[in-house]
């Protein structure tokens, strides 16, 4: 979500970003990164200050200015070396201070799954180690896989959802676990893989479309006691 409340999705092998009208369900507009555009395998999109920044699985960070509708912008690409630890999927902004929160999916070197923190200049400045065995047993799980992560504009809890056990987890920015916010009808939700919060609280649910559609799903705003 950008600070005016408009919704920026992006494709998985392109550095194509989306405007993405979550009212009325149609695309306002499209731009890309990069004459030719940037392939890689991204998995997040956050906004932060006046850039727009995508995440690849590797931890690779593309920074770049919104652009107009066909516009092909040009780009700074930064290696955060995350990626040597783990596989990652799942970005958000943080507003203070200023840092990203990048997600990973699973472990490589250290095995616990973590949010790392990185503010542009600084690099990693923090990590929270997400309560995986205490999200496993809300929902009966052998193991979870964050597929997608974003943080509540109120309370500052981390919302992070994932595709294969099709749950969306409420986490306390201590690392606390919160509980289950809502369990993703298969049916619907084919691969749940990003996920935004709008201004007055709707969850804002963006599936792959695979050999299909992608989907975009609008759910009114959840309980978050």
């Amino acid at each position: 979500m950008t600070r005016d409340q408009r919704l920026l999705a992006v494709a998985d092998e392109e550095a194509i970003v989306y405007e993405v009208d979550y009212e009325a369900g149609r695309l306002i507009k499209s731009y890309a990164l990069g004459r030719p555009v940037v392939r890689e395998d991204f998995e997040g999109i956050a906004v932060l200050g006046d850039r727009v920044w995508l995440m690849t699985s590797d931890g690779d960070l593309y920074s770049a200015p919104e652009g107009e509708n066909g516009e092909q912008v040009s780009f700074e690409r930064i290696e955060t070396d995350i990626g040597r630890e783990c596989e990652l999927e799942g970005l958000a902004s943080i507003s203070e201070p200023p840092s990203l929160a990048l997600l990973c999916k699973d472990g490589r070197k250290r095995k616990k799954l973590r949010i790392h923190r990185w503010e542009p200049g600084n690099g990693i400045v923090s990590e929270i180690e997400l309560p995986e065995k205490a999200m496993e047993e809300a929902i009966g799980a052998k193991r979870i896989r964050p597929s997608g992560l974003e943080i509540d504009p109120v309370t500052g809890d981390w919302i992070v959802v994932a595709a294969a056990q099709r749950a969306v987890f409420r986490v306390g920015a201590d690392g606390e676990f919160r509980g289950v916010i809502m369990r993703l009808n298969g049916d619907r939700h084919r691969q749940a893989e990003g996920i935004a919060i709008t201004a007055d609280g709707r969850l804002l649910i963006a599936d792959e479309g695979g050999r299909g559609s992608a989907r975009l799903a609008v759910y009114p705003a959840y309980d978050k006691e």
